[in-house]
């Protein structure tokens, strides 16, 4: 019969113990959240006609939540201050994922390989994300650029039967989310300037930088929203297209594609008159 040597074992219980209570005190790192400082204000003049007159500061705040892929994600994250006095947002987005639940993307950067397999449960997901909110703002497009594979079967983009697909399913999400009493908004997908960056989980794809395509997704998104009463097609910031210092620089988006604070303010100023004229 052997002595169980109690001191050592009890030495590194503690070790293992305290290096426990150090990892559960550290909040985990995002690498999606960062940047400057940003302000929020809200804008009493738009661009967009019929809805000047209906902003105002709310009271309590609007109830927001944001669905859609990781650009999603860095938006709900990424809140500048002060925009907590017009919406309460809450974060239901998925990484990885879009409006489909098998199949994959194919890149003209055959390295790269990206599927769906996560994302079988996003349609509840969504729903359960818009339950007991206002409005539900989806915002997609790093995944909607690419062809796609579904059960061998190839949809080459903005094919008829791409385009049939990504309604189909689009509009399922909408379905999904207004039977919750929620009404949609859908965001116009952002020209992305995709680069290669440290800590970026995937590389820059070159479909995400064909700004046609994002300009063929948007009309599909149009067409969405014009057949549904409860839902609202919301123009974005002029300057992911249009503004070449703005759409580059790393200070609003970390990796071209994911706002930091500085792009997310851009948005939600841009946004912000469109969505507090939505009737709830």
């Amino acid at each position: 019969r052997q002595q169980i040597p109690w001191v050592p074992i009890g030495g590194a219980a503690a070790v293992v113990l305290a290096l426990s209570v150090f990892y559960v005190s550290v909040e985990p790192f995002d690498v999606a959240a960062g940047g400057g400082d940003a302000a929020f204000e809200l804008e009493v003049v738009t661009t967009q006609p019929g809805i000047e007159a209906a902003v105002t500061t709310t009271a309590p705040p609007r109830s927001l939540s944001i669905v859609g892929d990781s650009q999603a994600h860095s938006l709900a994250i990424n809140l500048p201050s002060g925009i907590e006095s017009t919406f309460s947002i809450e974060d239901g987005s998925l990484d990885g994922c879009s409006v489909y639940d098998s199949g994959r993307v194919i890149s003209s950067r055959a390295s790269f390989n990206n599927t769906f397999s996560i994302c079988r449960d996003w349609l509840d997901e969504w729903a359960n994300a818009a339950r007991g909110t206002e409005v539900a703002l989806v915002v997609l497009g790093a995944w909607d650029v690419f062809d796609l594979e579904i059960d061998d079967v190839t949809y080459p983009f903005a094919s008829p039967e791409f385009d049939a697909l990504f309604t189909t399913q689009l509009t399922k999400g909408v379905d999904a989310m207004i039977a919750t009493g929620a009404k949609v908004a859908l965001l116009e997908m952002a020209c992305m300037r995709p680069q290669d960056v440290e800590g970026a989980g995937v590389s820059a794809l070159p479909e995400r930088g064909d700004d046609a395509r994002i300009a063929h997704l948007n009309d599909l998104q149009r067409q969405v929203a014009d057949l549904r009463p409860d839902v609202t097609f919301v123009e974005g910031p002029d300057e992911w297209c249009e503004d070449e210092q703005i759409a580059s620089d790393l200070g609003y988006r970390w990796d071209g594609v994911h706002v930091y604070k500085p792009g997310a303010n851009l948005i939600y100023e841009t946004i912000a008159p469109a969505l507090l004229a939505i009737p709830v």
